[in-house]
């Protein structure tokens, strides 16, 4: 969410209702059978205006759903069903990075704009929100109860006021430094000279590597807790990875955001048993699509990854 602004460590310092969440390849050719899941681009060059489950032991594979030789350690069902990913986005206009990981077994599936460099938009507040947790509690700041309101409200509505205020309270432009340590590798600000999470821009493979921190490398208690917000997303996030279906228990980070008429559509997240495939999606539309074609791309993505089949079209609107 950003320039359509409202387009709608233990964690000692956990809040009381917060702490009770916690009890709570690039891919080589091959076909198979269904079975449970998952151009190019130049980078950007102008700013962007503001705003736009736990990892638990991994689940044995399938039944049969045996590796295919050469494709990158996915399963013959998984690689058939990037296939249909692949034959889904022939000709759609506009560009699309994508990231498919597989925890259990390392596999890795990215398209050609994997690495482009796009719109961050509102997915950057994942990272925000990270940031903030792990520093939290190492004791280098210290979250109020009004601070976690604003976080919940960052990740569960995609609010930029809440992410500004944050912003404004925990950040700057060492943000940048410290979200490498994530993966995040090549995220840059359009504007260094005035550092701000909504001129942001970064690739997919940014978002896996942040995705797969989140599931793999921090605290349990900050991992719990971020999983849970993300699983729980209001209507308005509820697409992107979200099309992977109930089932599949997905959790998501979206961002959006209208640069002029172009639009922009993000989503990061998982699904599948134990969180166990992450899934990160840029789509930059062209200029010749709106909110809800960005949207329901990257949703009909998750649903062939993960149920097989095309899903339904996602309602959530942008707002103004």
């Amino acid at each position: 969410m950003t320039s359509k602004r409202r387009a709608t460590a233990d964690l000692r310092r956990l809040p009381r209702w917060a702490a009770a969440a916690l009890a709570a390849a690039t891919l080589a050719g091959c076909a198979g059978a269904p079975s449970p899941p998952a151009g190019s681009a130049a980078p950007g060059t102008h700013a962007r205006p503001p705003g736009a489950a736990a990892g638990a032991a991994p689940s044995p594979p399938a039944q049969g759903a045996a590796p295919c030789r050469g494709a990158g350690g996915f399963s013959c069902a998984m690689t058939a069903r990037i296939h249909q990913v692949q034959r889904y986005l022939a000709g759609r206009p506009g560009r699309i990075g994508i990231v498919l990981h597989d925890r259990q077994t390392g596999a890795t599936w990215r398209n050609a704009g994997a690495h482009a460099d796009l719109p961050a938009a509102s997915t950057i507040k994942l990272a925000i929100v990270t940031d903030l947790l792990l520093r939290n509690g190492a004791g280098a700041i210290e979250l109020t109860g009004q601070d976690w309101n604003l976080i919940h409200h960052a990740l569960h509505e995609s609010s930029d006021a809440a992410a500004d205020r944050l912003w404004a309270a925990y950040e700057d432009g060492s943000f940048l430094g410290r979200i490498r340590r994530f993966g995040m590798h090549s995220a840059y600000f359009t504007t260094p000279g005035s550092p701000y999470w909504g001129f942001m821009y970064c690739s997919a493979a940014d978002l896996s590597h942040l995705i797969n921190y989140v599931l793999g490398r921090i605290p349990a208690g900050a991992r719990a807790y971020l999983t849970r917000q993300i699983q729980q997303v209001a209507p308005i996030q509820q697409w992107g990875v979200w099309g992977a279906g109930p089932g599949s228990h997905p959790g998501n980070k979206d961002g959006w955001e209208d640069d002029g008429g172009t639009w922009i559509t993000n989503t990061v997240g998982f699904a599948g048993p134990h969180a166990r495939y992450t899934l990160a999606v840029m789509y930059d539309t062209g200029g010749a699509r709106g909110f809800h074609y960005g949207a329901t791309t990257l949703s009909q993505v998750a649903a062939l990854l993960f149920r097989g089949h095309l899903g339904p079209a996602p309602t959530a609107s942008a707002t103004p």
